[in-house]
C-alpha cells in the first residue's frame, strides 16, 4: 500500500502537476491522521471495556466483602449487648447495699459477661482497588465518596476502639483472677467480690468501653448497609 501511494506522487512529480502533487499529499495526510485516531478510539474503547470489566468484578468482589462483614458486626453487636446487660447488672448487684446483704449470705453467684469479640472487616478487594487506582474508575463521587468513608473512616475508628476494649478486658481479666473463671470468662461474686471497689470500678470500665463500642459497631452496620445500597444503586445505572 505504501508503495502505491509512493508510486502515485512520484508520477504526478514527473508529470509536473505541482498542485494536484500538494493536494494528494495533504489527502495522505489527512488520511494518515483519521487512520490514527481510529486507530486511538479502537484503542480507548477496548480499554475501557477492560476497565468496566475489572470495576464489575471489584464491585462483585466488594459487594460480598460488606455482606460478611455486615452479618459479623451483627452477630458481634449482639453478643456485646448481652456482655454489656451482664456488666451492668453486676455493677447493679455491686453498688446496692441492701442486696450485698443478701448476697453475702450465699456461698457464691455466677454472672457471665462473654469474651470481648470485637469486628475485623474483610478488606481485599478494596485494599486491591486502592492499590491499583480502581477506585478512580467508578466515575461515581458518591459511591467513591461511601467507599473511601466505610474502609478509612469507620472501619479505622471502630478498629482503634475495638483495641482499646481489648486491652482494658486483659487488664481487667489479670487483675480480677480472683474473682473469675478464666477458661469460661465468668465472674465469681461472694461477699470479697461485692465489697471491692476497685473490683467495681473495673467493671465500670469495662461496660464504659463496651458502651462505646456498641455505638461505633452500630455506627459501621448503618455504613456498610449505605455502602451496599450505594453499590446495587450504581450496577442498576448501568
Amino acid at each position: 500500500m505504501i508503495k502505491f501511494f509512493r508510486k502515485i506522487r512520484q508520477n504526478l512529480l514527473s508529470e509536473g502537476k505541482t498542485g494536484k502533487y500538494l493536494k494528494y499529499a495533504i489527502g495522505e495526510i489527512v488520511l494518515v491522521v483519521i487512520g490514527i485516531l481510529i486507530a486511538l478510539q479502537i484503542n480507548n474503547w477496548n480499554e475501557r471495556i477492560k476497565t468496566q470489566e475489572k470495576v464489575d468484578l471489584f464491585l462483585t468482589s466488594l459487594k460480598s466483602d460488606l455482606l460478611n462483614d455486615l452479618s459479623t458486626i451483627s452477630e458481634i453487636i449482639k453478643i456485646q449487648e448481652d456482655r454489656l446487660r451482664s456488666l451492668e447488672e453486676s455493677i447493679a448487684f455491686g453498688n446496692n447495699p441492701q442486696l450485698k446483704d443478701i448476697l453475702a449470705k450465699n456461698d457464691t453467684i455466677q454472672i457471665s459477661v462473654g469474651r470481648n469479640w470485637t469486628f475485623f472487616p474483610v478488606a481485599g478487594a478494596y485494599k486491591a482497588a486502592i492499590g491499583t487506582g480502581l477506585i478512580e474508575s467508578l466515575q461515581n463521587d458518591n459511591l467513591n465518596k461511601d467507599i473511601i468513608n466505610l474502609y478509612e473512616y469507620y472501619y479505622n475508628r471502630i478498629h482503634y476502639n475495638g483495641q482499646l476494649s481489648d486491652d482494658r478486658n486483659e487488664v481487667f481479666e489479670w487483675e480480677s483472677r480472683m474473682y473469675s473463671v478464666y477458661s469460661n470468662k465468668k465472674l465469681l461474686y461472694d461477699e470479697k467480690a461485692l465489697l471491692d471497689k476497685d473490683f467495681l470500678k473495673q467493671l465500670t470500665y469495662v461496660a464504659r468501653y463496651t458502651s462505646v463500642y456498641i455505638i461505633l459497631a452500630n455506627d459501621s452496620k448503618l455504613a456498610i448497609e449505605n455502602t451496599i445500597k450505594s453499590i446495587q444503586s450504581f450496577e442498576q445505572s448501568l
